[in-house]
């Protein structure tokens, strides 16, 4: 019945759609986002390009959420335990906080794949609803086999830069006092929700931490490294396992 409606008609019917406006936070993401990268590895990092690319990241989250969350569980334990109110919530700190490239990889990583996805099964209908074009065929059929095949490597790089970027990069401005404890500890609760949300979170946990057990720890560490500074990475890691065993594991939710 679709295919015999105006493009017009069609195009109105999809700016309807909050499915619509969650699509536009996810392209003003991803083009800030590689705008600013961009930008910081030319040496001339323009922080207009940070702030745009949260403020898509904050819509987007923000259509999910009021989809997904009913007002009857708004301020709920389930609101605080779902994996998109989470990252709205980190995407707005570090919306107010100074800007870091870094944090904007995992956020990057998931909205690509929105894009693309909205583009094929959404955009490219609405303009060719007979899906009798060749090329747009062609198009479709290119877009989900890149999507199907490189989803789960996305995710894995998104769960590395969370665990190594965003955590190596918050550490070392703590030990050079450029970064506020305050967001290293923010950063550091977020991952522990993340551990128990994501298998992806955890293996990339697991495999950093093997790695640095091998390099700091006898009898494979390093013989370069210190008595003193494998005995700190031990108490420092017996710490973080104290207080990762704290949190209250969650039912696993759709990342948006």
């Amino acid at each position: 019945m679709t295919d015999h409606l105006s493009l017009q008609t069609r195009l109105a019917a999809t700016f309807k759609d909050p499915h619509f406006y969650w699509w536009c936070g996810h392209v003003c993401l991803v083009c800030n986002s590689a705008l600013y990268f961009s930008s910081t590895l030319s040496l001339n990092a323009n922080p207009i390009y940070h702030t745009r690319a949260y403020i898509g990241v904050l819509i987007s989250y923000a259509v999910v959420i009021s989809k997904s969350i009913g007002d009857s569980s708004w301020f709920s334990k389930e609101f605080f335990r779902d994996e998109n109110v989470q990252y709205f919530a980190l995407a707005f700190y570090w919306y107010s906080y100074q800007p870091m490239a870094v944090t904007l990889v995992p956020y990057f990583a998931f909205s690509i794949f929105h894009v693309f996805i909205y583009l094929r099964t959404i955009l490219l209908p609405v303009f060719f609803p007979n899906n009798d074009n060749p090329t747009v065929k062609h198009a479709r059929e290119v877009i989900e086999q890149y999507t199907d095949e490189y989803h789960e490597k996305a995710l894995q790089i998104a769960a590395y830069a969370e665990v190594v970027g965003i955590l190596g990069r918050l550490i070392a401005g703590v030990l050079v006092f450029q970064t506020s404890i305050l967001a290293l500890v923010v950063f550091i609760h977020f991952l522990r929700l993340r551990f128990y949300l994501s298998p992806y979170t955890r293996d990339a946990m697991y495999a950093v931490t093997a790695k640095l057990d091998e390099l700091l720890l006898p009898p494979t560490s390093e013989p370069y490294i210190p008595v003193s500074a494998s005995r700190l990475y031990k108490n420092i890691r017996s710490i973080v396992i104290r207080y990762g065993a704290t949190a209250q594991s969650a039912p696993p939710a759709v990342v948006e």
